[in-house]
């Protein structure tokens, strides 16, 4: 909302009387101005059940496979040759059927699955068998399907993400590129030490000129997680994507490299400011180059993540239920304290106090200092499985929205 000087001036000093009814009206309606009597903090935190309550796609988070080709530095995850068979997909379906059989009132209107691993390609028959099952489900109850994947990009060839987009809708894919292949190739190598900079640029290449992608059935997201010592990388990747001509075609997004799992990734981290900074500039490199990105803006959360949601759960390759997906396959999380409970077991039996699962009560109790910050309605706390680890996990936005609400006028203005 772009105000005149004058009423901003007003607005700094209280001067409510001197301000136009309709400016006041419009202000108020936009959260700008609140009765002072007003307790926000209860507000928002009440807004924020409300619209968790109320939310009618039944998402879960499904790892296919317990494995995955590549030996990042930075995941803390265990790999194995596993995958789930067809009895544990079978759980996964009963546990499906659970919820949407409690929905007493017809809440839900669809489910949402997120194909997570390890990496999940490694068990594309058990993610094709599974969507079958869940298509039919959604045929017989009249409800919608949508899925996208969290992947490597090494086996997604352009044949497969033609008949994952077409036949089992899975939409939308992130891939991660850490810089050009000159730092790619140091921290996403294989197993086994080989390059993949090469193999996953060229497989997303080939999937943009698919009939899929062409009339925009599926997208692909590239994630670059940052750290001290990439960093230095990213404009050049943002070249190497507009040289290769896909930058009309992917959108990006910047993640800075945090702990996972209690690996301390995060000590060669870039502080928040240092990364909030940078990533001004690699946005306005993108806008000048058409490359899309996230939304600048932060919008009103009514929860941080899945983990503050009763019926959204991680199931893994074995049968296991977690918060957070964050957890399986891991020393620290994948152990029974951590665990909602294993779908082989008798579901009455299941932890619904899980670890995470108190968010909400943690963020009322004042116990993080979320309850003081004017974020909290657009960040939800951040990272709840930070918070427990003791590393708070502050949105970079809360260090660059100034710049952001800037380049974000900008880009409309000129858009325009």
């Amino acid at each position: 909302m772009l105000l005149d000087t004058d009423v901003y001036k007003d607005l700094q000093e209280s001067n409510f009387k001197e301000l136009d009814a309709e400016i006041v009206s419009l202000l108020q309606e936009n959260q700008i101005i609140v009765n002072k009597e007003e307790d926000e903090f209860l507000t928002v935190v009440t807004e924020n059940e409300i619209g968790r309550n109320g939310v009618n796609i039944l998402s879960m988070t499904i790892q296919p496979s317990a494995n995955c080709q590549l030996g990042c530095h930075y995941c803390a995850q265990n790999h194995s040759k596993d995958y789930a068979k067809d009895d544990v997909i079978e759980k996964y379906i009963e546990r499906i059927l659970h919820f949407l059989d409690l929905d007493k009132v017809e809440r839900y209107t669809g489910i949402n699955i997120t194909w997570y691993g390890g990496e999940p390609l490694t068990g594309l028959t058990s993610i094709k068998k599974t969507t079958e099952k869940l298509l039919e489900i959604c045929k017989e109850r009249d409800l919608s399907y949508s899925a996208t994947m969290i992947t490597n990009g090494l086996s997604l060839k352009d044949k497969i993400f033609q008949d994952l987009v077409t036949n089992y809708k899975i939409r939308d894919y992130q891939i991660t590129i850490d810089g050009t292949a000159e730092t790619h190739d140091k921290r996403r190598i294989t197993k086994e030490g080989n390059s993949t900079f090469d193999i996953i640029i060229n497989n997303i290449i080939a999937c943009t000129k698919t009939e899929a992608y062409q009339s925009k059935k599926g997208g692909i997201s590239i994630r670059i997680n940052i750290d001290q010592t990439n960093h230095m990388f990213v404009d050049p990747l943002l070249d190497y994507i507009v040289e290769k001509g896909i930058n009309e075609y992917v959108s990006v997004s910047f993640a800075p490299i945090v702990d996972w799992g209690g690996n301390d990734a995060g000590k060669i981290g870039l502080s928040n400011k240092d990364f909030a900074e940078k990533e001004i500039d690699w946005l306005m490199k993108c806008y000048d180059n058409k490359i899309k990105f996230s939304n600048l803006l932060p919008k009103r959360t009514y929860y941080a993540c899945m983990v503050e949601r009763q019926d959204s759960e991680v199931f893994d390759a074995f049968g296991n239920v977690f918060t957070c997906w964050e957890f399986p396959y891991t020393d620290t999380y994948a152990t029974d304290e951590h665990k909602i409970g294993n779908l082989f077991d008798d579901p009455s039996t299941f932890n619904t106090n899980a670890t995470l699962r108190d968010w909400p009560e943690v963020v009322k109790s004042g116990d993080t200092w979320c309850k003081e910050c004017t974020h909290l309605p657009v960040c939800g706390g951040s990272c709840p499985k930070s918070w427990y680890e003791g590393t708070p996990a502050c949105p970079e936005f809360k260090f660059n929205y100034k710049e952001k609400l800037l380049l974000d006028y900008y880009t409309r203005n000129n858009n325009d």
